[in-house]
């Protein structure tokens, strides 16, 4: 239906403009224009050697978004799935490429790495507001001759507003279904000298969607294998959050000095740990970066930049991994599922309570040269270290069960630092060295070569290239042939992970490695209708997967996934009053080894948005995504995911008071039943939010 509208919306567009055109074809915001992450320096968007899309502040507050999930499926080829390992937390799929952790996309906050080392992904259930950003700036393909570990798929690199930034204080609130309350305060100052400060303050309340119904889990198999009646299903998925993000900037001349705090409290663990729904569960996360920055133009030829971050984190999960009143198989190891077992009352619960804290120190220097004619030269080179410290207390487990018991309540034994804990504390050590040359051949081509060195005290070195050509011949088209090649480095968990039935750590891991191909076209067909097409192949190897050796779950490289596909993205600017944009991704990724499609990958998604400036100072923006179906797991006999569409509509208007603004968004405007897949373990996938209707208050002063 809504893709029916926004058709009829594009037919008869051309016989309801009005007034001039701009004179070039442009978003609202010229920052789209420009980019530094295919680089390292800031460059025009469409000559950028690498596939980079830009999303600014003012497309992030046209689009209704209010968390960093929702604005990034308006990326082409970028699906943000559900993870079924780990409390429903965002997975940011890149042309099919992804784990249960977003370990395979590099996620940046203001060029700092946002990383849990223990997985290798991001913070536990993160959730991140978008009112403090300045844009987004988003490069898919194999990154790490730039960016190092993890940059496998992409790399998202989340720019905030700064002090030297020409931007008003701000008062929001903003309330809306599911009992949501959101707030945001901003001031911003700065001097004719340049000196300046940004701070910003946002907090996100909500009590979940409690119709986001879960028919049954693991407990449930349980009990009708045992005759136990313990499991919360039917029952809803534990989607509550209460997110404060927190930042401050400091500009003076050359230096920045940013410092970021984040924290989700008493936030729910979706699922559940064991997939076993768990309404008591509380997940309470801490993370907090300061970082300086400085940048120097040492003469005409010679500029260098330094930076240095300190990055705190701190993660407690407070499971209920069995309902109160179940009985569970304890094996001879005090662990649940494994062999010989003994069936066990737990009639408070099975319950986990592990912890960790990271200290991570950042260090980096870099030097450009542009004395050589035609060519752009950059050297970089830093070093990294990263300490983590786990704690636990648990009711079962190595040394506190031995599967003799009858029952068990929910006395907790604290185990950290012992033998018997989930992992022993780990600390790591890197360096890298980057080099690369953008020569101008010819004023229509340019060549851009690099590779970068990394090496780590935990599995060695590994070096990565990338190249590119880009192909201008004329202002209206660029071409552009890229090769990257990246890794990603094993995360703690997978190295170290023990007294776990989920799976045990491999000390002997060596880092996932992928290599990509892209062919880009960017065609500006007039003024006003823009057209990019991307085609993309890509091989990856080596990848990390449990494997059953000796009875047990071990993390082994045995995994290899081949893709290919298209991305087809345009931009139209229909007058000065209405826009519309959108998006197709096809892809196809299979399984080297079997030869089967990886599942729980969409095959095709879609997006249009239309954004119209109405009489009355209204604005309006009505997008649609489209997301297809989806293979599911070998072995597993279920039908496989259909297809769902999500409209989202913001209508706004400037009021009669100055910096006044007031809005409303519908999410799901259609109330369509969509779902995030899952393991056979919840056979019924995982429903996402109803419709959810919000109103908003801006005041700009």
């Amino acid at each position: 239906m809504v893709l029916s509208y926004l058709i009829l919306i594009i037919l008869i567009a051309p016989s309801l403009r009005a007034g001039t055109l701009n004179d070039e074809f442009k978003h609202s915001d010229e920052e789209a224009y420009f980019t530094e992450i295919a680089s390292g320096h800031l460059e025009a968007l469409r000559k950028a050697p690498g596939v980079v899309t830009v999303i600014t502040a003012d497309d992030i507050e046209r689009s209704g978004a209010t968390h960093l999930d929702e604005v990034l499926e308006s990326v082409p080829g970028l699906h943000v799935n559900r993870s079924d390992l780990s409390r429903l937390e965002p997975v940011y799929s890149i042309r099919g490429i992804q784990n249960g952790f977003s370990a395979q996309a590099l996620i940046l906050f203001n060029s700092m790495e946002i990383k849990n080392p223990f997985s290798g992904g991001l913070p536990a259930v993160f959730r991140l507001p978008l009112n403090s950003i300045s844009r987004i700036e988003i490069i898919k393909g194999a990154s790490s001759a730039l960016y190092g570990a993890n940059a496998f798929s992409g790399v998202i690199n989340i720019i905030p507003k700064k002090g030297q930034d020409a931007v008003k204080p701000v008062a929001q609130i903003r309330t809306g279904s599911f009992g949501s309350h959101d707030l945001t305060l901003q001031h911003h100052y700065t001097t004719e000298a340049g000196t300046g400060y940004f701070l910003s303050l946002e907090q996100q309340y909500s009590d979940g969607d409690n119709n986001r119904i879960i028919a049954q889990d693991l407990q449930s198999t349980t009990d009708n294998l045992i005759a136990t009646d313990a499991s919360l299903a039917p029952g809803p998925l534990n989607t509550h959050y209460s997110v404060t993000n927190l930042f401050l900037n400091i500009e003076q001349a050359n230096w920045s000095w940013n410092n970021w705090y984040w924290e989700n409290n008493n936030a729910g663990n979706g699922q559940g740990a064991a997939r076993t729904l768990d309404n008591s569960g509380k997940e309470n996360i801490v993370s907090f970066m300061s970082q300086l920055q400085y940048r120097s133009i040492i003469d005409q030829q010679t500029s260098i930049e330094g930076n240095t971050y300190f990055h705190y984190l701190d993660g407690e999960s407070q499971l209920t991994l069995f309902p109160a009143n179940s009985r569970i198989p304890i094996g001879s190891d005090g662990n649940p599922f494994t062999a010989p077992g003994n069936l066990i009352n737990f009639p408070d619960g099975v319950i986990g309570i592990p912890a960790g804290t990271t200290y991570r120190y950042y260090f980096d220097l870099g030097l450009q040269y542009i004395g050589i004619v035609d060519h752009i030269l950059h050297f970089q080179t830093g070093a990294q270290s990263t300490q983590f410290r786990s704690r636990e207390q648990k009711n079962f487990g190595p040394g506190i069960l031995t599967g003799t018991e009858i029952s068990v309540d929910g006395t907790l034994t604290d185990v950290s630092g012992s033998p018997n804990s989930y992992i022993t504390n780990q600390d790591r050590q890197n360096f890298f060295l980057a080099v690369q040359d953008q020569w101008h051949i010819t004023p229509d081509v340019t060549l851009t070569l690099g590779g970068r060195l990394d090496h780590y005290s935990d599995f060695g070195s590994t070096f990565n290239p990338r190249a590119g050509v880009v192909w201008e011949p004329s202002p209206d088209f660029t071409g552009k042939l890229l090769y990257g090649e990246a890794f990603r480095a094993p995360s703690f968990s997978e190295l170290y992970l023990k007294n776990n039935p989920s799976g045990i750590g491999s000390s002997s891991l060596k880092p996932e490695q992928i290599k990509s191909y892209e062919i880009v076209t960017d065609w500006i067909i007039n003024p006003e209708l823009q057209l990019t097409n991307t085609l993309f192949l890509y091989k990856a190897s080596e990848l990390i997967k449990t494997e059953l050796k000796n009875n047990v779950l071990v993390f082994q490289n045995t995994g290899a996934n081949k893709g290919y596909g298209i991305e087809s993205e345009f931009k139209w600017q229909l007058d000065h009053n209405l826009s519309l944009k959108g998006y197709y991704s096809h892809l196809k990724s299979k399984n080297s080894n079997t030869n089967k499609t990886i599942a729980d990958i969409p095959r095709n998604t879609a997006y249009l948005a239309l954004n119209s400036d109405l009489p009355g100072k209204w604005q309006i923006n009505l997008s649609n995504h489209w997301i297809g179906s989806s293979s599911r797991q070998n072995g597993d006999n279920r039908e496989n995911r259909g297809s769902y569409t999500w409209t989202t509509l913001k209508a706004s208007k400037q009021s009669l008071i100055p910096g006044l603004k007031l809005a409303v968004i519908v999410k799901n405007l259609f109330d369509k039943e969509a779902f995030a897949p899952s393991s056979s373990t919840i056979p019924g996938d995982y429903p996402l939010e109803g419709r959810s209707v919000w109103g908003e208050l801006t005041y700009r002063y």
